[in-house]
């Protein structure tokens, strides 16, 4: 990384929670594998492994990935082999740079539990809490479903970990009124947005193909949005997360308020290097660093509002 940025003389390092990243990339939770990761060194300021839950988890039955014309919708079901053996395995994501970890849980106190697991060991340096899983105390809606819900959550994280950053990673439903619970809770950053309810239909067997989230160059516009409305509202640093495939959507997303940048569908299709490097042509032509890009756009009135007032 630090050839990259001598070579073109850009600077793509920004600060988040008081963490220094060679670049605003991290790969969303769930979307890097331990074997990719001599692929992509150099290009994430932050690895971001798969979510952990309290004991190992099998994940849903197939089918539980299907493509879109724009995306994909999965339904996996956090799998995982649990914190005691993810943990084990962790030195693995050491690639020089901050290592973040996703936790999910099925209550409150799950939640703090994991946290408390997490508290003491160094070579975490943040906690990124998945807010979309369902909560069993509450009949099974998601813990971001109201603010109620998530100042419950991300309160008890607090206390359970007080010396590492709290990401608390939200659902588009209520982004706005949930960030603003997750901030006085005391969450340290918030990552918008997560993957949009979504169906897909096998026609020729007249039955629900998968029913999960949807992911990818469909869902940029409605995350853009989130970003956008979230960052004017909170103090606290935004991650962007949704439709990421290119360097230009990751300088839209920071234009729009992120401090940082989740690459994840795109992933799969595309060399991450290549949206860094897309990203540092980008600011090598506008002569700008990557964290005076952040919310560069704020007060800037929008051309079409679609009969809103933005």
């Amino acid at each position: 990384m630090v050839v990259r940025e001598q070579k073109t003389g850009v600077d793509l390092a920004v600060e988040l929670c008081g963490l220094m990243l060679r670049t605003p990339l991290i790969p969303a939770s769930g979307t890097l594998s331990r074997e990719a990761l001599g692929e992509v060194e150099g290009v994430y300021g932050a690895m971001l492994p798969k979510t952990a839950t309290p004991v190992a988890r099998a994940g849903n039955p197939p089918p539980r990935v299907a493509e879109t014309p724009a995306g994909m919708v999965n339904s996996i079901g956090l799998q995982n082999p649990g914190v005691e053996v993810f943990l084990r395995d962790l030195d693995a994501f050491d690639l020089g740079v901050p290592i973040f970890i996703s936790v999910a849980g099925d209550t409150v106190a799950e939640f703090a539990s994991l946290c408390e697991r997490l508290a003491d060991d160094e070579r975490i340096c943040a906690v990124e809490l998945n807010l979309s899983c369902p909560n069993v105390e509450c009949g099974g809606l998601a813990f971001c479903a109201g603010p109620a819900s998530v100042e419950e959550v991300v309160a008890a994280c607090r206390a359970a970990v007080s010396d590492k950053p709290i990401l608390a990673k939200l659902t588009n439903g209520g982004v706005v009124e949930n960030a603003r619970a997750a901030e006085a809770a005391g969450a340290d950053a918030l990552t918008v947005i997560n993957t949009l309810p979504a169906l897909t239909v096998d026609a020729r067997m007249r039955k629900v193909l998968v029913k999960g989230g949807l992911s990818g160059p469909a869902i940029k516009p409605v995350a853009l949005r989130a970003v956008y409305d979230v960052s004017g509202v909170v103090r606290v640093p935004v991650v962007g997360s949704g439709g990421v495939t290119s360097g230009t959507d990751v300088a839209e997303f920071m234009l729009a308020g992120a401090t940082a940048v989740q690459v994840g569908t795109a992933s799969f299709v595309r060399d991450p290097y290549e949206i860094l490097d897309e990203f540092t042509v980008y600011l090598k032509e506008s002569t700008l660093s990557a964290k005076e890009l952040t919310g560069a756009l704020r007060g800037v009135r929008p051309v079409l509002t679609g009969g809103e007032d933005i």
